[in-house]
């Protein structure tokens, strides 16, 4: 079970006729996993896929169940009070002007009782199997403070969850938290387009403005190529999730 599916399940679509929101969809992966719940599950009556751009899969834009919407996140959410069951959102908070204000427009938008899943990788624990083992190091640690990329990053966020559920419900969101589970899914592959070579590509790039760590990094990623074809390659990232209930 993929990062995606575990959002999806523990979303809790235990009943049927629920309005989901995904927020920050991308291309849609979660959506998909919305719409094909686990056994004993019911796919919602209707999924908001809402992102600052489009870029959700074609077919997706053609399900009837689907809604994009596209808007900017640092904004009111665009829906109306308690319009909400459920709200889905996995590395999104990190790319927020301030995290702590969206929650509350998350919870201003769920219903009583409503559940909001928030997920997010902590890059900080990204493992790459390699021969230096202190290059590795030293390498992810200047990808987590810098983590390049469009617009705002937090290379930590993962372990922040709860405290911004905290202190958004000091500002007045009131949630209590249902659960905080993490996983770390392993894999295998480092060919173009896979997990691991995405994040081993961010972490390439954050070594650029220092020349000599920029050409062990190359190196860096080569021998992961080859370890890969070898069979001996394993990469994994925690994944942490809270489930907040709307008081």
């Amino acid at each position: 079970m993929g990062r995606h599916e575990r959002v999806a399940e523990l979303a809790r679509l235990d009943v049927e006729g629920l309005v989901v929101a995904d927020v920050g969809c991308g291309s849609g992966r979660t959506v998909r996993a919305l719409l094909d719940p686990p056994p004993g599950g019911h796919a919602p009556r209707l999924v908001h896929a809402l992102d600052h751009v489009s870029a959700l899969d074609d077919d997706l834009l053609a399900d009837a169940r689907v809604r994009s919407r596209i808007t900017d996140l640092d904004g009111p959410l665009p829906w109306r009070d308690g319009e909400l069951d459920r709200v889905v959102s996995l590395n999104t908070a990190e790319h927020l002007g301030d995290p702590v204000a969206h929650l509350a427009e998350v919870h201003r938008v769920l219903r009583p009782g409503g559940l909001c899943v928030l997920a997010h990788s902590d890059w900080d624990t990204a493992l790459f199997t390699s021969t230096d083992d202190q290059l590795t190091r030293t390498l992810v640690d200047r990808f987590t403070a810098a983590a390049p990329g469009p617009g705002r990053s937090d290379g930590f966020m993962g372990r922040k969850l709860l405290a911004l559920a905290a202190t958004a419900a000091r500002r007045g969101a009131g949630w209590t938290v249902e659960a905080a589970t993490s996983w770390a899914d392993p894999h295998r592959r480092f060919d173009d387009g896979s997990l691991a070579w995405k994040v081993a590509t961010g972490v390439l790039a954050a070594s650029q403005d220092d020349p000599v760590l920029a050409a062990r990094a190359s190196g860096w990623m080569e021998e992961l190529r080859s370890l890969a074809a070898a069979g001996q390659f394993l990469f994994a990232v925690t994944d942490v999730a809270v489930v907040l209930r709307r008081d």
